[in-house]
């Protein structure tokens, strides 16, 4: 009978030694795993602009490889009674009591969308400057990898996405 009782206590310390491992490598990957998937980074400088203020907000690839970006070429903003062109590869978000909602700032008809190539350690800025005011964030859809042949207008699967830090428009 001890025999039986020491295997059955060899058994329960070995599920205990497996179920801790199972959860260090769990909590392990949750830690690891967002610093690998972001391979962009998008860069607002200030927490803080006036309305029709230009925000010149920057897309960096902070890894190795080349990333893969769509820009819309036909963005414009106003500028004191006056239009400057402001290619952009972003979309942006006003939060209205909690939630989060898309700005319509580009043509609706008639942009030209474009795959733009970020090679590793790359950063390109896209400066504009927006009429609402608010929290707002920007979003951005990227490849992995040089595709500079990227149809923008049917992109293929695999895009990720990245979101910037608030900022406030006044």
């Amino acid at each position: 009978m001890p025999q039986v009782h020491a295997t059955h206590q060899h058994l329960l310390f070995g599920l205990c030694i497996g179920a801790t491992l199972a959860l260090i490598s769990s909590a392990l990957s949750l830690v690891l795993v967002p610093a690998a998937v972001a391979q962009v980074k998008i860069i607002v400088p200030e927490h803080h602009y006036k309305v029709h203020e230009k925000i010149p907000a920057k897309v960096e690839n902070i890894e190795r490889h080349p990333v893969t970006l769509c820009v819309e070429f036909g963005q414009t903003s106003s500028n004191a009674g006056e239009t400057e062109n402001t290619p952009s590869p972003f979309w942006v978000q006003r939060n209205i009591h909690g939630k989060w909602g898309t700005l319509i700032i580009g043509p609706d008809i008639g942009s030209l969308k474009e795959a733009v190539v970020l090679t590793a350690g790359e950063s390109r800025e896209f400066p504009f400057r927006l009429i609402d005011s608010g929290t707002m964030r920007l979003r951005l859809n990227y490849w992995r990898g040089s595709l500079p042949n990227l149809d923008c207008h049917v992109p293929p699967k695999g895009r990720e996405l990245q979101t910037s830090a608030e900022f406030t428009v006044e």
